[in-house]
Order: C-alpha cells, then sequence, then structure tokens
C-alpha cells in the first residue's frame, strides 16, 4: 500500500432515481431523471427547480434560447422561464445530436431530420440502419455509423460528402466519434477478426470533412470515449489505456488503469478520466495528479461554468441512492493511505509476509481445541442406547404432534448461501484475470431465494445476480455473497480468489 493524492468533493445532492443524461447552465446544470423529471440545480447542487413533462428526457442542451430537451418520442421541447413549449413532434427517438443552433434528430423509422431551434424540419433523408449519430458543433456536418459497420458524411443539407463501407470479409463496428470544430472526424472501429492478416483488429481513422480518409492506425484495444486534446486526441479504451493521438495519428499509451475508462476530459493542458468508481487527473505524460473516489460506477463528466465539474453515476444495486457529485480540480490534493486505481483488496505474492499462506502462529492456534469439562462423560452418555418408552396417552400425543407441526409451517429456516470453492488462478500477459463468482449453489430449504447480492471484503457491492464476473489484479481478494429468501432471512458466505 501507498499513498495516494486525493481531493474531496465540493458538494453533492443524491436521488433515488437513475440519472440519464445532464447539461451545463449558466449558474449550474440539469439533470434529467428516469421518474421523467427535470431538475435544475445551482453550482453548490441545491435544487432551483423542477419539471416533469409527458415522457422521458434522454438528451439535454443548453443555449441562449433557453434549454431544449428531447424526449424518447424524439419530440424536442424548450424549458424558458419556467415554462415548458414543446417545438417538434418526432415519432420515437433512436437518437440525438445538438449543434450551436441545430438538432439532428434520428426516429425509430431510420429517418434523420435536420431542426432549426425554431423547431422547424429543414431537411430529413432515411438512413441504412443507423445506430450513432455525431454533429459538428457548428452544425454544418453531421457523421453516421451504421449497424453494419459503414460511415455516412452528410453535409448541412443533408446530402452525402462520403460514405465508407465495412470490409465485407469482416464483422466491423464503430464505436466512437468525435469531432474537432476545424473539419477533421476521428473514428473508432473494431472487428471480429474473421481474417488473419495485417488488418488491426481495433483502429482509428482521420477524416476530413472535405477531403474524406486522411488515414488510420492501430489502437489498443476498443475506444469507449474519445474528446479532442491539444493538437490532437485523447482517448479512453475498453482495456483501461488512456492513449494520446496527434494529428499525424502517432498514438502513445500514457496510463493504463485496471478497467475500461468511462469518459474523459481535458482540463487546463491537463487529462481528466473517469473508471469504475474513480475519477483521475493525468499530466500529458501520465503521471497521477490527484484521485477522486465516488460513490457510484461514473456514467458521465460534464464541465461547469464556475470552474467545477459534475460527475454522476448509477448504482449497481436498485436499492442504492445515485450520487451526483461537484468536484473543484484545481482543489490542493491530499495524502491518503489508499490505493485508487484498486477497487479489490489486493496483495502482493511475491511478499513471502503475505503469500496467502497461515503463518506458524495461526497454525498453531488453528490446531489447538478448546477442551470442555466432563466431555468424555457427555460423549459416554451420547452412546448409552435410547431407553424404549410407551406414551399411555395417545390423546396427548396427537395434540403434541399438532402442536409442532403449527410451530415449524410459522417458522422460516433461513437459506444457505454458497459462495463457491476457493479460486487460484494464473494472470494473463497484462496481468489480469478474468474470474466468474458463482453463487447458483445457494439454496432455501423451506422456500426460495429472491435475492443476490455480491461484494467485496471492502463492502464494494458488485452485483445482484447469482453469477458475476469481476477482472483482477494479482493478489488475494475476498468476495462475500449474501441471499435473501421470499420471508425476508438472509445468509452470507464468503470465497477467497488468489490470482498469481
Amino acid at each position: 500500500m501507498h499513498m495516494a493524492n486525493t481531493i474531496a468533493a465540493f458538494s453533492e445532492m443524491v436521488t433515488s432515481q437513475e440519472i440519464v443524461c445532464a447539461t451545463k447552465t449558466q449558474n449550474g446544470f440539469a439533470i434529467s431523471l428516469s421518474s421523467n423529471e427535470i431538475v435544475f440545480l445551482d453550482e453548490v447542487c441545491e435544487i432551483v427547480s423542477k419539471h416533469i413533462p409527458d415522457e422521458e428526457i434522454i438528451a439535454l442542451n443548453d443555449t441562449d434560447r433557453g434549454i431544449f430537451a428531447v424526449n424518447v418520442e424524439g419530440d424536442i421541447i424548450m424549458i424558458k422561464k419556467h415554462q415548458i413549449e414543446k417545438i417538434f413532434s418526432g415519432n420515437g427517438c433512436k437518437d440525438a445530436s445538438f449543434s450551436k443552433d441545430k438538432f439532428f434528430i434520428l426516429q425509430e423509422s431510420n429517418e434523420l431530420f435536420l431542426i432549426d431551434n425554431a423547431g422547424e424540419s429543414r431537411f430529413s433523408t432515411i438512413l441504412n440502419d443507423p445506430i450513432i449519430i455525431h454533429s459538428s458543433d457548428q452544425g454544418d456536418y453531421v457523421v453516421v455509423a451504421s449497424e453494419d459497420g459503414s460511415l455516412t458524411i452528410l453535409d448541412d443539407n443533408l446530402q452525402v460528402s462520403h460514405h465508407s463501407v465495412p470490409r465485407d470479409d469482416d464483422v466491423e463496428v464503430i464505436s466512437k466519434i468525435s469531432t474537432d470544430g476545424l473539419g477533421k472526424i476521428l473514428v473508432s472501429r473494431s472487428s471480429l477478426g474473421l481474417v488473419v492478416d495485417e488488418r488491426a483488429v481495433n483502429r482509428i481513422e482521420l477524416w476530413d470533412f472535405e477531403e474524406g480518409l486522411i488515414g488510420e492506425a492501430e489502437v489498443p484495444s476498443r475506444i469507449t470515449c474519445i474528446t479532442p486534446y491539444r493538437d490532437g486526441y485523447v482517448a479512453g479504451c475498453f482495456e483501461g489505456e488512456i492513449i494520446l493521438i496527434k494529428s499525424n495519428l502517432q498514438v502513445s499509451i500514457i496510463s493504463k488503469m485496471e478497467y475500461s475508462i468511462s469518459e474523459i476530459l481535458e482540463w487546463e493542458g491537463d487529462i481528466i478520466a473517469s473508471y469504475w468508481f474513480f475519477v483521475e487527473r493525468l499530466s500529458p505524460l501520465g503521471r497521477k495528479i490527484w484521485s477522486f473516489e465516488h460513490q457510484n460506477l461514473v456514467k458521465g463528466l460534464l464541465k461547469l461554468e464556475n470552474d467545477g465539474i459534475l460527475i454522476f453515476g448509477n448504482s449497481v444495486s436498485t436499492n442504492d441512492s445515485n450520487h451526483i457529485t461537484i468536484i473543484h480540480p484545481n482543489t490542493d490534493p491530499k495524502e491518503d493511505d489508499i490505493i485508487p486505481s484498486q477497487d479489490f483488496d489486493s496483495i502482493d505474492l511475491s511478499n513471502e509476509g503475505h503469500s496467502g499462506m497461515l503463518t506458524d502462529n495461526e497454525s498453531s492456534a488453528a490446531l489447538s481445541r478448546s477442551t470442555i469439562d466432563g466431555i468424555e462423560s457427555l460423549i459416554s452418555d451420547i452412546n448409552e442406547p435410547i431407553e424404549d418408552i410407551t406414551h399411555a396417552n395417545e390423546q396427548a400425543n396427537e395434540d403434541l404432534l399438532q402442536s409442532l407441526s403449527s410451530t415449524a409451517r410459522s417458522l422460516n429456516i433461513p437459506p444457505v448461501a454458497n459462495a463457491g470453492e476457493d479460486i487460484t488462478m494464473a494472470s494473463n500477459e497484462d496481468s489480469k484475470a478474468d474470474v466468474t463468482l458463482d453463487g447458483s449453489g445457494s439454496y432455501d430449504p423451506d422456500g426460495e431465494i429472491v435475492a443476490w447480492s455480491w461484494s467485496t471484503g471492502g463492502g464494494r457491492k458488485l452485483g445482484q445476480s447469482k453469477i458475476v464476473r469481476v477482472r483482477l489484479v494479482p493478489g488475494v481478494h475476498v468476495f462475500t455473497l449474501r441471499v435473501t429468501d421470499n420471508m425476508g432471512a438472509e445468509s452470507e458466505s464468503s470465497m477467497t480468489v488468489r490470482i498469481i
């Protein structure tokens, strides 16, 4: 264990609803919740106002005219001076993207609409199974990724400027798209690698709106988030890599986390990235400046107007709260006795003192047995034959049996939790191991199990299913399974995973 620099939250609020999306406002931010509410908050997470549209909001955008929102039906509503006005009626929404003064709405019918900020539909076109749309900041073009892996770039009249089809001998998917405001488009592609050749399974393509494809380069794993950075881009990857991508498509890994990168931002020349429950600030060379631990799995990061960053996430359990937190990245960090990049308890197996084996004192304690006065006599009594007794009163016997039966029916036998056997596993070449935690051996003698909950030895909740999958680093990790039956009784079972 070593010292790590951490920062504390500036302000925070908690909600029982799932957080769908968020946008900054002039004096704070706004969030949409799974309860259909849009909540406006100030810079210290105090609620300013609430609005309840008819449908769940899936996208929010702050403009000079007010806050615009898109709901699951593809309707566009404007919120201004606490009033809600529908300016466009849709017909089912697959995706939405905002520019400075335009809206791009992709409907369930695969029709893409370009709508101005007055709600007027300017252009529309039918696309082939689109799944992602991403407009430029100025709205002069929009990039579309289709389910078959094809890429289409359209101008502000929704006319096709460039179209790229996937290779016909493989299965490809586009995971992320980013624009830099200068006409450059970075696209992340991944393939199943059905054909073994010189082509990269995970790669990036750099496009120019006017010139088309500029070039491509290999990346270490599938990209999960991208943002413009200096003269290029910074990206987070599925395997935890944080990479810098220069304008000439030179790719360099500056850091590697234990879990997938969920979001990434540029901050005063540094990089702020989130993964698992953590947010970290890194220098351009990958040096860790500080770390912040959130209460939930981090879903999004958002720059605010007050030199703060909004962090929001969703809990892994439906019974837990969802936390909305503001941090100030320029806060002076403090030293803390934690290792933020590792969620699980980890022990270095190369250290003999932490080999996972029992020490001499522990072995002696395990071999010792408590003695009970007269235990030999007790065992002797148990071994004596049982005297045969005949009850004279049969009616009393029946009453007793009925009473016992009634009592037994009123009692609930707790469930039996079974977290499985201890596991020892070798790590892969990346010093990681994927482990399946299987609690399907649990049972309830007189009912049924209705809830499962896995957690780490430190109390971190992992999931609520019989079986969960975790990625671990070398060390010794303890996991606990708690099961609950249909009468509310609970029991726990723990197991240990040793990664070597």
